[in-house]
């Protein structure tokens, strides 16, 4: 038997025979907390992001050698004849990387949750990884409110109105700075202390993703502007979207080399020249350019001929005593 044989063979059958269907069916609806299930029982569908073929491979490569560390988590969705059907919640890159590997099946943890809470569990995931782009992050952020407000509605006041719950020195108003979403009542401390960041961070994250256009997110994802919060945050200040648009097309494709020059190209002028460098901007670029080449041995002949110079003030080369 090949070792690819071996890996595909070496759960149990996922058909118990002798087990009578109503005793399999009531097994399947009540499943266990953890346990191996078949590939093509789970579903995958529905994503907020997109498996990376390059992280597959990788991570195929990996559990092919050492096998998968960490089960992935699903949800158990509706009965298949005497099978469950599971959905995916958790562990994309796992099950795909299992798929490419041709394995059958793969360790699970099943646990019982709703479309929203699922969503939830899966938003969070995303949230925590490293190497999240600044919109990536607001677009989970601005998901996990509508989520959060479908889980908690009785957190959620109509906009305009007053909190159902608690105090209002422990609101958190979001409406004060996003014109279109109502009073949330505790979602910016709430998401920062399950994430483990500043709440200004979720409140800044909310900024961008409900200020900036479909189209501009569309056009600016994937470019340098995604990971710039600043940029992005002064793009979702634009009122007027198709003028948002052409100032973040003027930023990706570098027209404009800041966000002021952004502006005046995307209501159809030309930003002003920059202006010609200055003879000391230029003397001092040559020397650093000298410097951040130069060898630790040529920095310390640099500085020892400076001190036989007359330097201007009170400015002096002083050499590092040897203790």
């Amino acid at each position: 038997m090949t070792s690819g044989e071996a890996k595909k063979s070496r759960s149990p059958a996922t058909v118990r025979d002798g087990e009578p269907a109503a005793t399999r069916q009531a097994s399947e609806a009540l499943p266990p907390a953890r346990r191996r299930i078949r590939l093509d029982r789970i579903i995958v569908a529905n994503r907020l992001r997109p498996v990376v073929p390059a992280a597959v491979d990788g991570m195929a490569v990996s559990m092919g050698e050492g096998g998968m560390h960490q089960p992935i988590l699903v949800r158990p969705l509706q009965m298949d004849g005497d099978d469950m059907v599971f959905g995916l919640v958790t562990g994309a890159h796992r099950h795909a990387a299992a798929t490419k590997l041709g394995w059958i099946d793969v360790e699970c943890t099943i646990r019982n949750l709703t479309d929203d809470q699922a969503r939830m569990v899966e938003i969070d995931e995303n949230l925590v990884r490293r190497g999240l782009t600044a919109l990536e992050r607001a677009v989970f952020v601005s998901e996990r409110l509508d989520v959060w407000a479908k889980l908690h509605p009785e957190r959620v006041a109509e906009d305009g109105a007053a909190p159902k719950r608690g105090r209002p020195a422990n609101s958190d108003k979001l409406s004060q700075f996003l014109g279109d979403v109502p009073p949330s009542m505790g979602f910016s401390a709430e998401t920062a202390a399950d994430l483990g960041v500043d709440k200004r961070t979720v409140e800044r994250a909310l900024v961008i993703a409900r200020g900036l256009s479909a189209e501009t997110h569309v056009r600016v994802a994937g470019t340098k502007i995604a990971k710039n919060e600043g940029l992005l945050r002064q793009l979702a200040a634009v009122p007027d979207k198709a003028e948002q648009l052409r100032a973040a097309e003027a930023l990706v494709t570098e027209k404009a080399k800041s966000f002021p020059d952004a502006l005046v190209i995307a209501s159809g002028r030309e930003p002003a020249p920059p202006a010609p460098p200055r003879p000391v901007d230029e003397t001092v670029a040559a020397f650093m350019a000298i410097w951040k080449k130069a060898p630790p041995t040529h920095r310390a002949a640099i500085l020892h001929a400076l001190q036989g110079e007359k330097l201007p003030g009170a400015w002096a080369v002083m050499e590092r005593a040897n203790v």
